[in-house]
């Protein structure tokens, strides 16, 4: 179980709460069994659930209830009715909801959720016939809608796998005809483990307080602050996400929040009211003003950074500004993004004598293997240099030497965190330049590159800062900016040592070359999104801040992903400690065999891609280390029950996919994605 309170303790013990039941617990005998006393202290109300059903769990007297939407993929077609009947229970202290929690067990999870009530509360020993005996309520609610009572109230909902749920719709009729003498009678073993605690509940100096539920619901921190708006679905408002839409993969492409949009709009109409005016006059300042505002967040002078579209843009402007020899070596990881590891093949193919190497990782895996991994690559190449030199080169021990590390420090497929700073110390030790990869990471986690002391950091903004895409950082220490010669495109501010700019009089001007300022100007292009980063800083200054909101999305993506591994009883790509999580989390699919072939690789892909836009919902699927894994993104807007939801959806396309249904598909041809070898070796 996750129960789910916030409150502090001392407050807990005095406090009453509200739950729902609709299965097992409407029988007052059976409930009263569960809490160990007579619920004198209780009202039970008639009520209603709406959106949910109850199923049948498969082999059990029980049912379970699911959304609408589970609904809708166990049942094909789904059921006529979509609401629940039940009983509202009020009163009910912490020592009872332990109770609860125990005896339903990890199937369920506690929520909160809307209920309709149109009976007057009663006490258990003034109950009508239909709340004694649930069986005897009528079918059709006779108290017109207008004057439901609306409430809050915590529901035990299906947390186990869909596979285990009949679309059979569960009855009181039947159970009360076939088993509920059984439940109550002395045999049953239903009640074992809840009875256990009861009777240690009953010993001298054991207290309630000391056997309550968890305070909190999860480790989720962050979720509210005193002076700004609660994080959750209470965020979706600022986004223009369709209706219903969940949203689970932020991290590929961001996801721009409102009040950025609006700004940036607003912006771009300033811009085309007076063109020339904004381009050469209004544009400079505000670059500038965004380069102050990013290079203080990652720990860099603004004079080390420049704006650039995006972090592939930004790797190749490095690649192709570098003078590559003879014997230089690039070395890649078998998770470095697909159009970077295909770049650094490009120069490799430009210069015949580049060459480079790709490092295996399997994950999950621990930090030190894969700095042991690295070293091992290049002490096998280079030798040990002196720190001391103001450029370091590499020492090679043969003919080729290792030029070039590119390390992600968060990889896009598997999500998981790199241990970026001890290679970069890697790198320095064997004389090689350090190229990081930082696409996911600014708005995600903390960085300091000063402190790093990395040649060459990339990162988009467009991601988890919440800038309009496509914007990126592109960090250079001033020591190595001698190596940027020209932006890509060139720029109309690069300086040839060859042919100088001449001034008027055909001598030469002199005017300096300028790193930086080669990339004031490289074509004529929409400084709108480019802008943005000083947009995005603002909002996320007004929600609270980069503490609150990194907190939130990682320990959301912790407890999301343990939740739906336990569920699917499968794994979360990480170690001891959470090492290789930021705000993505990496889950191991169910059911799904792993594909013998690219073909059948995108096969089951598409299926599960379709599945998921006809739910209106995403996670990306991959494959790694030979089987299916789901990337969940946490942002702001997510609540754990969004896990659920898209779990519950992946795990229908999964048992699809193992019964073979999706060869039943007739793949068409489409502009999106049409062969296997359009299948992306990894994700955005």
């Amino acid at each position: 179980m996750s129960p789910a309170f916030s409150e502090g303790k001392t407050e807990h013990m005095s406090q009453s709460y509200d739950f729902f039941f609709y299965g097992t617990l409407c029988v007052p005998a059976i409930l009263t069994r569960v809490l160990g006393h007579g619920c004198r202290n209780l009202t039970f109300q008639d009520a209603l659930l709406p959106d949910y059903t109850r199923h049948c769990v498969v082999g059990q007297d029980y049912p379970a209830v699911i959304d609408s939407n589970q609904t809708g993929i166990i049942s094909g077609d789904g059921v006529e009715d979509t609401s629940t009947r039940g009983t509202l229970v009020s009163g009910l202290s912490v020592a009872d909801v332990l109770a609860l929690d125990i005896f339903e067990g990890d199937e369920y999870t506690r929520k909160i959720l809307k209920v309709h009530t149109f009976s007057s509360p009663a006490a258990i020993d003034q109950l009508p016939q239909e709340l004694m005996n649930p069986n005897l309520r009528e079918s059709t609610i006779n108290t017109p809608p207008s004057i439901y009572a609306k409430k809050e109230a915590w529901v035990y909902t299906w947390s186990a796998g869909l596979d285990r749920l009949d679309p059979k719709v569960w009855s009181f009729a039947e159970f009360v005809k076939d088993r509920a003498d059984q439940w109550m009678g002395k045999d049953t073993t239903e009640f074992d483990e809840v009875e256990h605690h009861l009777a240690i509940r009953a010993e001298p100096g054991i207290r309630d307080e000391n056997l309550q539920p968890h305070l909190e619901s999860t480790g989720v921190r962050g979720k509210t602050q005193e002076g700004f708006p609660d994080f959750g679905r209470n965020m979706l408002k600022y986004w223009g996400f369709q209706p219903g839409y969940v949203n689970l993969n932020h991290g590929s492409y961001g996801s721009p929040p409102k009040p950025v949009i609006e700004r940036m709009r607003a912006l771009t109409d300033e811009i085309e009211r007076f063109p020339d005016l904004f381009m050469r006059r209004t544009c400079r300042p505000m670059l500038d003003r965004v380069k102050q505002r990013v290079a203080k967040l990652i720990g860099a002078d603004e004079h080390e950074c420049v704006i650039v579209p995006n972090t592939t843009h930004g790797i190749n402007t490095v690649m192709y500004n570098i003078d590559w020899e003879e014997g230089d070596v690039i070395i890649i990881y078998n998770t470095t993004y697909g159009a970077v590891g295909q770049t650094e093949k490009f120069i490799c193919d430009k210069y015949p004598g580049v060459s480079f190497e790709q490092i295996s990782i399997t994950f999950p895996c621990s930090h030190e293997e894969i700095v042991k991994k690295t070293e091992d690559v290049l002490g096998r190449y280079n030798q040990q240099v002196e720190l001391t030199q103001l450029e370091i080169k590499p020492v090679g021990r043969g003919e080729k030497r290792v030029r070039m590390v590119v390390v992600d420090q968060i990889a896009s497929n598997p999500g998981v965190v790199y241990p970026w700073e001890d290679i970069v110390r890697l790198c320095k030790k064997y004389g090689a330049l350090s190229v990081v990869d930082a696409a996911h990471a600014i708005g995600q986690v903390k960085t300091n590159v000063k402190l790093a002391d990395c040649d060459f950091w990339i990162s988009n903004c467009h991601k988890w800062l919440m800038a309009h895409r496509g914007c990126s950082v592109l960090y250079v220490p001033f020591r190595n900016q001698h190596l940027m010669r020209t932006t890509f495109p060139t720029s109309h501010a690069y300086e040839s040592s060859r042919y100088p700019t001449l001034d008027i009089d055909g001598q030469q001007a002199g005017r300096p070359w300028s790193f930086e300022v080669q990339y004031e100007w490289t074509g004529t292009q929409d400084w709108a999104p480019l802008l943005s980063p000083s947009f995005a800083l603002d909002f996320r200054e007004e929600i609270g801040g980069e503490e609150r909101i990194m907190v939130y999305c990682h320990t959301l993506a912790v407890e999301g992903g343990k939740r739906i591994a336990e569920r699917w009883e499968t794994e979360v790509m990480d170690i001891p400690g959470d090492i290789l999580t930021a705000a993505m989390v990496n889950v191991a699919l169910p059911h799904i065999p792993s594909p013998m072939s690219l073909k059948e690789q995108y096969t089951q892909l598409k299926d599960i891609e379709d599945t998921l836009f006809s739910s209106n919902c995403f996670a990306p699927c991959y494959v790694h280390g030979g089987k299916w894994w789901t990337r969940f993104s946490a942002q702001v807007w997510n609540e754990l029950d969004d896990f659920d939801h898209v779990a519950n959806i992946l795990e229908k396309a999964c048992l699809d996919i193992k019964k073979g249904l999706h060869l039943q598909h007739h793949t068409v041809d489409t502009d999106h994605i049409h062969q296997p070898a359009d299948v992306p070796a990894h994700d955005e």
